[in-house]
């Protein structure tokens, strides 16, 4: 196929050339290489294509766009498809491929609460820890029949009450050592940090690592609004309220913004007009030490007195006496957790997947090298990774990106991996689940493409599985980059075209 630089071309600009659109409909051509795939369908396919990236929208923009045979290796289609784009949330595809491949689908985090020292009558003399192993769903509500948040409180405090022990004269410690110190990559957006998208990940998280504030709008537009509460409580946090009242029917326009370990939270935007008790998400900070405290208080109200405050271990090269097992509380399956991620797109989780890979592959949970030991895992498996420069689990950093080739490649050889089956399942279906449970309905893709979304500032993105009418499977990826800023739901409605042409295949 030919081959596209970073630089436009004199010949290629739609103002200089007024065979602009024929040359591109070369290009494109050169990779159609289906032999199964019904011709009609796969033109109406590239027309559709070519339409999009010659229009207005995408004046300033690219369109990467690439189809490939799961069985035959062989391209189908692309557009564009070595140009090296940012990912957007389609990432997660490839951070649950590679942790299921690794660890498979039965896999579960466990997070075990031990104690050091002795116990004499009804006193420790020594620490509790809660020491985690990276499980990115602990406390969460989202799976049924697993502890919720207060509910583990409770387990936990009754399984040191069960001990006898009744008063520590140590502190309850939180041990996230099981991964590096960097709870987020640090190429991540200051204006993200504090958000509850971009939640940070460490070896002991907690409720997904969330918090809600609380407001109450003022009485007009402009007014000051008055903070009421945070939940769950952290006393320890110094709040900076500078959220004032909008527009009645305005929605949640707060912007949050917190250090991933530091102890003050800066609120500014705006919520409705009317609003006595308007709810907004935050990214809890350094969640381990939350634990600990919120353990530590669960403790006290269950008549176990703490003589020490809360703290974080540093290093697991601090451990210096032996630790006794109190509880064990295992997390849902890996599949369920990755099906979570991939419906619903839960950036948390698939940055613990990125992490977890790295430790598994190389022994390293930082995420410069945990995202180069996921890139060379694909790579000895066949993967073309030329282009592919990530820098998180999630898709969240701007400053990361890939190929359409290296993500329809990757997904094309994750069909060959033991774990596929829990893979496949847990992409969303269009038109019915996830996040693009919305689209295409009552078209022959609903049902038939299974597709994880992504979008991300000046980017949205596809990528998936379709199954052709001759009974192929094809892995699929698109990713428009740049588009025109104001113009995010057209943007949407063009995409969705091209996924319901992907299903007519």
């Amino acid at each position: 196929m030919l081959q596209s630089s970073g630089v436009r071309p004199r010949w290629m600009d739609r103002k200089h050339n007024p065979f602009y659109g024929i040359c591109c409909l070369l290009v494109l051509c050169f990779s159609i290489k289906a032999q199964s795939i019904d011709q009609v369908a796969l033109d109406r396919l590239s027309d559709q294509l070519l339409e999009l990236q010659n229009s207005e929208l995408m004046r300033n923009g690219t369109v990467g766009f690439s189809v490939q045979s799961t069985s035959s290796n062989k391209s189908v289609l692309g557009l564009n498809e070595e140009l090296s784009l940012p990912s957007a949330s389609t990432l997660k595809l490839v951070s649950t491929a590679t942790v299921l491949s690794l660890m498979s689908g039965d896999y579960t985090y466990t997070t075990f609460l031990e104690y050091d020292g002795r116990v004499s009558r009804d006193t420790l003399f020594g620490n509790l820890y809660l020491r985690g192993t990276g499980d990115p769903s602990l406390g969460s509500s989202r799976f049924k029949g697993y502890s919720d948040s207060n509910e583990l409180l409770d387990r936990w405090a009754e399984a040191v009450r069960r001990a006898g022990i009744r008063h520590v004269t140590g502190q309850v410690i939180a041990d996230p050592t099981i991964f590096d110190e960097s709870s987020v990559a640090d190429t991540w957006i200051w204006g993200d940090l504090g958000n509850y998208y971009g939640a940070g990940v460490q070896g002991l998280n907690f409720n997904e690592n969330l918090y809600r504030v609380f407001f109450k709008a003022g009485q007009n537009v402009g007014d000051p609004t008055e903070f009421i509460k945070l939940q769950p409580s952290f006393p320890y946090l110094e709040i900076i309220n500078r959220v004032r009242t909008g527009e009645a029917g305005s929605g949640d326009q707060v912007y949050i913004f917190a250090s991933p370990l530091g102890r003050e939270i800066l609120l500014t935007g705006t919520v409705p007009r009317g609003a006595f008790s308007f709810p907004v998400k935050g990214a809890l900070p350094n969640p381990a030490f939350a634990t600990a405290y919120w353990l530590t208080e669960a403790l006290r109200s269950n008549a176990v007195g703490i003589s020490g405050l809360p703290g974080v271990q540093l290093s697991s090269l601090s451990l210096s006496r032996e630790r006794i097992v109190l509880d064990r509380y295992y997390s849902p399956s890996l599949r369920d957790l990755c099906q979570q991620t991939n419906w619903w797109s839960i950036n948390l989780y698939a940055d613990s997947f990125l992490k977890l890979a790295g430790i598994r592959i190389d022994g390293k949970s930082n995420f410069d090298s945990a995202a180069k030991a996921v890139a060379e895992y694909w790579r000895e498996r066949g993967a073309d990774t030329r282009g592919f420069f990530i820098r998180d689990g999630s898709g969240l950093s701007p400053a990361g990106s890939l190929t359409a080739a290296n993500l329809s490649d990757i997904l094309r050889q994750a069909t060959r991996e033991k774990t596929f089956p829990d893979f496949y399942q847990s992409i969303a279906v269009l038109g019915q689940t996830g996040t693009v449970r919305n689209m295409g309905k009552g078209t022959r893709a609903a049902g038939n493409v299974r597709a994880k979304s992504g979008s991300i500032d000046g980017t949205r993105a596809y990528a998936g599985y379709v199954t052709a009418r001759s009974g192929e499977l094809l892995s699929f990826a698109i990713i428009a980059h740049k588009y025109s800023p104001s113009e995010s739901r057209l943007m949407g409605q063009e995409l969705a075209k091209i996924l319901v042409l992907l299903g007519e295949l």
